[in-house]
Order: C-alpha cells, then structure tokens, then sequence
C-alpha cells in the first residue's frame, strides 16, 4: 500500500469518531503515523507539521494514566527530532529530546517498547 492511500485511508477512520467519541485518540494517532511515514518518504514538510498537530491532539486526550500515553508521547518526539533534522530548530530538538524521556519514564524495564524509547535517546 502507498503511503498515500495509507493516509486516505486512516483519514476516513478518523472521520468515524467525531469529536468526544470514544477511539478518537487512536483515530489521531493513526493517522499521524501514517503523516510522519509518508513524510519520511516524500520530506514534505506539511506532512510533518500535521502529524505533529495530530500527535498533540492524541496526547490531550491521553492524559496521565491512560496506556497508550507513552506511544503518543514517543511518536511527537520521533516527529519534531525530525522536525528539527530539517529546520535546525533548537525548540524542536528540546521538545523532543522532554517528550522522549516522558515516554521512557512510562517504559521501566521488562516494557515491550522500551528498546524503542531508548534508541530514540541516541
């Protein structure tokens, strides 16, 4: 599948949830990933700075506590380290650099994703 119809097609997922809907999150998060994905193929950045605003939209609605904070936590650090690889934005890698550590500290040890948050901290 292209990344194209892969956004598309996480796009209409998304427009299942309306605003307050249960599964809304997951909707947000989705299709960020399928953003930042098509952006590391094609370096558009309008990709990156949606997926960005999506990933901050999925994470207002994973407050502390929720499981799935730590994924929506790595996944906007992941995009504004990329962010900051293109732009040279300070901001952007200082953001990153405080959401991944957020993540980890949601990943002890013995947590299945927590190789990832660790390789992020490279």
């Amino acid at each position: 599948m292209s990344a194209t119809s892969d956004v598309s097609r996480k796009r209409a997922e998304l427009e299942r949830y309306p605003f307050g809907s249960h599964g809304r999150d997951l909707g947000l998060f989705d299709l960020a990933v399928a953003l930042h994905n098509r952006f590391t193929k094609g370096k558009k950045i309008d990709d990156l700075d949606k997926a960005i605003g999506l990933h901050r939209a999925a994470l207002e609605l994973r407050p502390s506590g929720h499981p799935d904070r730590s994924s929506s936590l790595h996944g906007l650090a992941a995009c504004l380290s990329n962010k900051y690889n293109k732009g040279g934005v300070i901001a952007d890698l200082e953001e990153a650099v405080t959401l991944g550590r957020a993540a980890l500290e949601l990943r002890p040890p013995g947590h299945r994703d927590r190789g990832i948050s660790l390789q992020s901290c490279l």
